[in-house]
């Protein structure tokens, strides 16, 4: 994988982690329900949708090949998403 491919990559992981972060907090209600079925179906879904959309748009970008530093800039843009929302909160 040339470099130009790799920066992409690096790029569409790190805003998909702040959709993520910013998609798991709009299903807030649907994941932590009190119902338990609802809880269980929601997480499910919620999860199988973001993986399957990831997957396929990384397909789209790199022929879908995962590299280990593709999660860690996913999770440093989620938890970058998670530190600004909580820094305007307040």
């Amino acid at each position: 994988m040339d470099l130009y491919i790799q920066i992409i990559s690096l790029l569409f992981s790190f805003f998909y982690g702040i959709f993520f972060s910013l998609f798991v907090s709009v299903n807030y209600k649907i994941i932590y329900n009190d119902k338990k079925w609802i809880k269980l179906l929601g997480t499910f879904l919620v999860v199988m949708v973001s993986v399957l959309l990831y997957f396929v748009l990384l397909r789209k970008i790199n022929y879908a090949v995962f590299h280990p530093y593709l999660l860690l800039v996913l999770i440093l843009g989620f938890a970058l998403e998670k530190r600004i929302a909580n820094h305007f909160k307040k």
